[in-house]
């Protein structure tokens, strides 16, 4: 697979897994919270898709303060959503991290 797909499937998918989040939660507070953390990752998903390249500077900050929340998340409380979003937080960090990567996002 592509970096590129890789990644942007990446962004779509936790914009998906926080709007799940937000409408499980059933509050109107929850609802509007875990939707603006998922309409932030799916803006990041599109601009690193459309190749700008602050967008694609900054995804790995996103992804380091998705994988605290997820440590932090887990430490409140084991679950399987906290595993799974610090896990896939820290494999798409560390894919981020490569300077190889970032270069070849910013391509059109």
């Amino acid at each position: 697979m592509q970096p590129k797909a890789l990644i942007v499937s990446f962004f779509s998918l936790l914009a998906l897994f926080f709007y799940g989040i937000g409408l499980l939660g059933g509050g109107l507070s929850d609802i509007a919270g875990y939707g603006i953390i998922g309409t932030v990752h799916l803006l990041f998903a599109v601009g690193i898709y459309r190749g700008h390249e602050t967008i694609i500077d900054v995804s790995p900050y996103l992804a380091l303060l998705d994988m605290l929340f997820g440590l932090l998340w887990v430490m409140v409380g084991l679950s399987l959503p906290a595993v799974t979003l610090t896990l896939l937080s820290a494999l798409i960090l560390f894919v981020l991290m490569d300077e190889d990567v970032r270069t070849e996002l910013k391509m059109p």
